[in-house]
């Protein structure tokens, strides 16, 4: 498993760019579902201590997809047409959260509570996409 630390340390301008894209924002989620078909859901990110995170109902259709098959991609927002703030996008695997260190440590700065489940993602694949005019500029990472 490679964490959001781990390709921080690896790749920090281009980890730096997807916290931006990220963090605060309400980025696309997809998984797959039990008959094998994708499936995109809204989702709220954010990174404390080394992770990158996602708080969900336990009941959820995402969840059950993740813990069935862990495989997911996620996708940051575009702000207008032009793609103006650029895109980062990324593919790895999920994992729900069970240690109660590592959950306290995850909700550094929320409010934890009973009512939802945390996940955290780990990074196998990343890209990163920028507009500048005519001027379409990419950057790959990879585990």
């Amino acid at each position: 498993m490679t964490s959001w630390a781990d390709f921080e340390g690896a790749d920090p301008e281009l980890a730096a760019f997807g916290r931006v894209r990220l963090d605060g924002w309400v980025a696309y989620l997809a998984t797959v579902d039990g008959h094998g078909a994708p499936r995109v859901h809204p989702v709220s990110p954010w990174f404390a201590d080394g992770g990158l995170f996602i708080r969900m109902y336990p009941n959820s259709p995402k969840v059950a997809d993740l813990e069935r098959d862990p495989r997911y991609a996620l996708h940051s927002p575009v702000d207008d047409h032009d793609g103006t703030a650029g895109e980062f996008a990324m593919r790895g695997r999920a994992a729900l959260i069970v240690d109660p260190r590592r959950l306290s440590a995850a909700n550094e700065g929320k409010a934890a509570t009973e009512r939802y489940v945390v996940l955290e993602f780990d990074v196998e694949d990343v890209i990163a996409t920028t507009y500048d005019g005519d001027e379409t500029a990419r950057r790959r990472w990879r585990a």
